[in-house]
């Protein structure tokens, strides 16, 4: 395509060449999603990563530089245009509120110790579907550990739950390993897995050279780019120019999906 090589002149491009290249089947077709949920999406798992993030870090400031003892894990509860970290601990098999974080545009908070209620249904089945998607096999699996974001599924009942590779160098941008598993209302059944790359891919973010700075790559995928690009660009803050499809290539800037040189436009 012309302007991918346009863009070579103009920008640092990043390579594509995957760093663990895991070999297997041809990867398989992800459920197509239009273009405007899957910036939401995006902007969702986005908003959860940064707020657990900064709340663990609260968290740990306040109890101390080790995990405090029962503790299970964590959602993100909405909160209006804020959000709740809720650390979850487990005792006699019950799962309980035991901190709250609150966060707001990216800063938490003051920590709060619970009573040790126990979890709403909706709560219990939110972190039951995320317990479930990290208890299941992965067929595809780039770094030792892994991040979550789950939210509601956007069509009918249930979860959808992420499975994300984390950044492993503050200058490497982690193109591979991250799914989507759509999970039961109870949060107990995993009904789908999408996997949204086809192998495992870490790339050098060019921006670490101070200059002007973009990332290409090619997806195999789907025939447009997905919400872990739109995750990946609010993160690295650089665009990230997709070739999905034949002859299309997407520009992810942030939040901002746009059809840059196509033959069929999806929707």
């Amino acid at each position: 395509m012309r302007l991918v090589y346009a863009l070579a002149f103009a920008l640092t491009i990043a390579s594509q060449s995957p760093v663990h290249a895991q070999a297997g089947k041809p990867p398989s077709q992800i459920e197509s999603w239009p273009l405007s949920q899957i910036s939401d999406m995006g902007q969702e798992i986005y908003r959860q990563d940064v707020a657990a993030w900064v709340a663990t870090d609260a968290l740990f400031a306040k109890l101390g530089d080790k995990p405090p003892a029962g503790l299970a894990g964590w959602i993100v509860v909405s909160n209006g245009d804020d959000q709740i970290v809720r650390f979850v601990i487990q005792t006699d098999g019950v799962l309980k509120s035991g901190w709250d974080v609150p966060v707001r545009q990216g800063v938490a908070g003051e920590v709060v110790q619970t009573a040790n209620l126990p979890l709403s249904d909706v709560e219990r089945a939110m972190f039951t579907a995320r317990q479930t998607a990290l208890n299941a096999s992965n067929p595809l699996r780039c770094s030792r550990t892994v991040n979550t974001a789950v939210t509601h599924a956007p069509q009918g009942e249930g979860w959808i739950v992420w499975i994300l590779t984390p950044m492993p160098d503050r200058n490497v941008i982690p193109m591979g390993g991250h799914q989507r598993l759509t999970i039961s209302q109870d949060g107990s059944t995993i009904l789908r897995r999408d996997i949204l790359s086809s192998g495992c891919m870490d790339v050098e973010d060019p921006k670490s050279e101070n200059r002007p700075a973009a990332v290409v790559i090619t997806s195999v995928v789907s025939d447009r780019p997905t919400e872990a690009h739109v995750f990946l660009s609010l993160q690295s803050r650089i665009p990230i120019y997709v070739s999905a499809g034949k002859d299309n290539l997407f520009e992810v800037n942030g939040a901002r999906i746009r059809n840059v040189e196509t033959s069929a436009s999806p929707r």
